[in-house]
């Protein structure tokens, strides 16, 4: 096909900045940008006496490609803890990286936002993309996360204490190609980190925001505790990952106060919600094929109370003006990539009207990575990042997974088989 112009026709148009469906119209394509959106004739008329590849979807809808800003390429989504993923060699992460990023660009995610590889892993992939030895999405990367000594996710290679050590790395962080940076400042799943404890005291966190900051790039903290996310605000950071409201004994308590200061803060909130609905489907479905043992009904119950509770927050959140926005979290414990719909499903579930959770993985999610000049949406000047589905996700949001077509860089990518694209689907049990 010629490389350098095409027209992409569509019964409608969804161009991500919040009008209406354009009924019956075109995109011109000029290389890998975004040149013009038009009505069918008026395109056509452009380019009548010039040579041009037209893409005809008529009977189909045009989308914005998808941006998740919440990916762990390393991972497998089967379970494993990321203590776990940390001692397999960096080779064999790369390879199943590579793996993991086809799968995402094939489920329509066209820009995703690393949240913390191991070492080099996703530089090394990003540049086998870059010299055309892979396929696979535009890729926003931290290299490794900035963690204390035994902290969440320190075993990926980013430990580092002091406000020298913490300085030193985020320049060397940048150095290797970091986009923006990630800092995990509560403990998590990781066996040697405490998940209600601050991980930086405030000196650290100030001194890797202000590094951050001096060098243009954003901030993000994983925080699953109250305290992480106020010494978050403290220290300006751009994007709070998970924002879970504990307290330092470990009982649940919303707090308005925080939720405000997260509302009239700059920082986008990602609640990373369906992770723990898809262990609870995970468990649900052992539970079909053998009894669970008591400690397999303890830990299924924990995690449906722990959705329902990341639900009800996030609710509340978005009902003060938290500025909330999809990221799957995926391939983290059970959930799998290729699955982002899920989160922006939960989205959904949690009080957002369809029109904002399909921003919340458009051009929301591109505004919370500082890619709106590129991605996001369907505008003149913007990559050709595209996706052709099956129905308007603005009357259902489901329709996000009826993929017919995924154009990536302004190429149509090879998806395969219908088939071969239901590997990686996960579906809650009932439906399974």
């Amino acid at each position: 096909m010629n490389q350098e112009k095409k027209v992409v026709l569509a019964s409608q148009i969804i161009d991500g900045t919040g009008g209406k469906p354009l009924e019956e119209s075109a995109v011109l394509i000029e290389g890998s940008t975004i040149v013009k959106i038009g009505k069918k004739s008026e395109i056509l008329k452009i380019v009548e006496h010039q040579e041009y590849d037209l893409l005809d979807y008529t009977g189909f809808v045009l989308i914005p490609g998808m941006v998740d800003c919440h990916t762990h390429h390393n991972g497998f989504g089967d379970g494993r803890l990321g203590d776990e993923v940390a001692e397999i060699p960096d080779e064999i992460l790369t390879i199943k990286s590579s793996s993991n990023a086809r799968i995402a660009l094939f489920s329509g995610v066209t820009t995703i936002r690393e949240n913390g590889p191991k070492n080099m892993t996703m530089f090394r992939l990003r540049d086998a993309i870059k010299n055309g030895i892979e396929i696979g999405p535009r890729m926003n990367l931290c290299g490794r996360p900035v963690s204390i000594i035994g902290g969440h996710m320190g075993y990926f290679g980013g430990e580092v204490t002091g406000e020298f050590e913490v300085t030193r790395f985020v320049r060397s962080l940048i150095k290797e190609g970091a986009d923006y940076i990630k800092i995990t400042q509560t403990g998590g799943t990781t066996r040697t980190s405490f998940p209600l404890l601050p991980a930086f005291n405030m000196d650290e966190l100030l001194a890797i925001t202000n590094e951050a900051k001096k060098f243009g790039k954003l901030t993000a903290t994983h925080c699953v505790s109250t305290e992480g996310t106020i010494n978050s605000l403290d220290s300006g950071v751009d994007m709070i990952i998970h924002s879970v409201f504990k307290e330092p004994d470990g009982t649940d308590k919303f707090r308005p106060d925080v939720a405000e200061r997260l509302a009239e803060s700059e920082a986008f909130v990602n609640p990373t919600l369906h992770v723990f609905r898809a262990r609870a489907w995970e468990m649900e479905k052992l539970a079909l094929k053998r009894p669970l043992s008591k400690n397999e009904i303890k830990l299924f119950d924990e995690h449906r109370r722990n959705f329902d509770q990341r639900l009800l927050d996030c609710s509340k959140m978005m009902e003060m003006g938290v500025k909330v926005i999809t990221g799957s979290d995926s391939s983290w414990g059970d959930y799998k990539l290729g699955n982002t719909i899920h989160e922006t499903e939960c989205v959904n579930m949690a009080g957002y009207s369809v029109s904002q959770s399909f921003n919340s993985v458009t051009l929301g999610a591109a505004k919370a990575l500082g890619m709106d000049d590129i991605v996001g949406s369907l505008e003149a000047g913007k990559k050709a990042d595209m996706v052709v589905i099956k129905g308007n996700p603005l009357q259902e949001i489901g329709n996000l997974r009826n993929i017919h077509e995924v154009i990536f860089d302004g190429n149509i990518i090879d998806r395969g088989s219908k088939d071969s694209n239901k590997v990686y689907i996960q579906s809650p049990p009932s439906i399974n």
